[in-house]
C-alpha cells in the first residue's frame, strides 16, 4: 500500500493516504510523466517529510462497515506524528467492485 500514480484521476487521494499511512512512500509513474503538484504536497520546503509514527489504522465506526457500498459510511484511518494525532476520511462511496455484475 506504498505506491500510487501522481498523474491518475484520484491521485491526491492516493496521496493524503499515503501521508497518514506512515510507511514510505512510492510513485509507480513512468519516468518524466508524474505530476509535482501532487507530489509538492507530501513534503516541506526543505525536502523533509512529515511522517506518522505508526501504521495507520481504520476507525472504530468504520471497521466493520462497507466504506465503499453502504452509502453512509466514509472510510477514516487515524495515525500520530511527534506532535498530535492524524485523522484522514475519504468518501470512497461507488468505489467498490461488484464480481457478479462486474462493475461498481
Amino acid at each position: 500500500w506504498d505506491m500510487f500514480w501522481s498523474k491518475h484521476s484520484v491521485a491526491g487521494l492516493h496521496a493524503a493516504a499515503r501521508a497518514v499511512g506512515g510507511t514510505a512512500v512510492y510513485v509507480s509513474d513512468r519516468p518524466w510523466e508524474h505530476d509535482p503538484r501532487v507530489l509538492k504536497r507530501l513534503v516541506l520546503p526543505d525536502g523533509s517529510v512529515l511522517r506518522c509514527r505508526q501504521h495507520a489504522r481504520p476507525t472504530a465506526d468504520c471497521l466493520f462497515q462497507d466504506v465503499c457500498r453502504d452509502r453512509d459510511s466514509a472510510c477514516k484511518i487515524w495515525n500520530v506524528n511527534a506532535c498530535s494525532g492524524v485523522l484522514a476520511a475519504f468518501n470512497i462511496q461507488g468505489a467498490g467492485w461488484d464480481r457478479a455484475r462486474r462493475m461498481t
